[in-house]
């Protein structure tokens, strides 16, 4: 067995690999954007995707594929008492986001963010945007986990029905990934003509992150022996590689 993290695709998927997210602008209130910026920064610190960059003049556009550029419009950026509520102020914000290929688009179609915080109305004008900025938090928060995805570690069965393919297996069963990588591969090498060693070399390929390498391996070894082990591995990888690319604009 090995430990692969096979993430459920993001709700605002950037493709498969995109690291890099670039905000290019927010449109709003001068204040409420900066808001936003500064708090889109600071939480995006908080995850390991991706990390958040600004777009300023002069940056030459990323043709890597490696690079999401992100536009947000403030559509919302209320505080406002609570009809009947004793005092009680709301606060809402809504953001709508679009993602590009490239700092001018084109740009996806939006995906809606939001929060709202209820409090006391503020004594001060210095408490009023913690309630603001609350809403904010939410509303980012909201953001950053749809463009994230969720990763989720399965045991995935590696085969050592030959000899040849035990040593390669064990270390990567260890974790020691880059070493089993090495041992497989010297296989693959030497025994072409061997399925498990296309399919164990798959594995880690995947466990190490590298779906498009583990999707050429894994279709070499059902290519070699059209088994179920080989067949759903294959399917696995396809199916996030296709999701991967959707909502997404070219």
């Amino acid at each position: 067995m090995v430990l692969v993290q096979r993430p459920v695709p993001a709700e605002v998927d950037l493709g498969p690999q995109v690291r890099t997210l670039t905000l290019v602008t927010v449109e709003g209130a001068p204040d409420a954007a900066a808001q936003v910026a500064r708090t889109l920064q600071a939480r995006a610190m908080h995850q390991d995707y991706f990390r958040l960059v600004l777009w300023s003049e002069g940056m030459a556009p990323d043709a890597s594929g490696r690079t999401g550029y992100l536009s947000i419009e403030i559509a919302e950026w209320t505080q406002e008492q609570v009809p009947s509520g004793g005092g009680t102020e709301e606060a809402r914000v809504r953001l709508l986001a679009r993602m590009g290929r490239t700092p001018q688009g084109p740009w996806s179609e939006p995906y809606e963010s939001g929060g709202s915080l209820n409090g006391v109305a503020a004594t001060s004008d210095l408490q009023r945007p913690q309630l603001l900025g609350g809403a904010c938090v939410r509303a980012i928060d909201d953001l950053l986990s749809a463009l994230a995805p969720r990763p989720e570690v399965e045991e995935v069965t590696l085969d050592t029905s030959d000899d040849r393919l035990r040593a390669g297996a064990a270390l990567a069963s260890r974790g020691a990934l880059e070493e089993a990588r090495a041992a497989l591969e010297k296989v693959h090498e030497d025994h072409p003509e061997l399925p498990g060693a296309a399919y164990d070399l798959g594995v880690v390929h995947e466990a190490l992150g590298d779906w498009q390498g583990a999707e050429a391996l894994y279709a070499e070894a059902v290519r070699l022996r059209d088994q179920k082990l080989y067949r759903d591995a294959l399917q696995s990888v396809r199916k996030r590689l296709r999701s991967a690319q959707s909502g997404f604009p070219p």
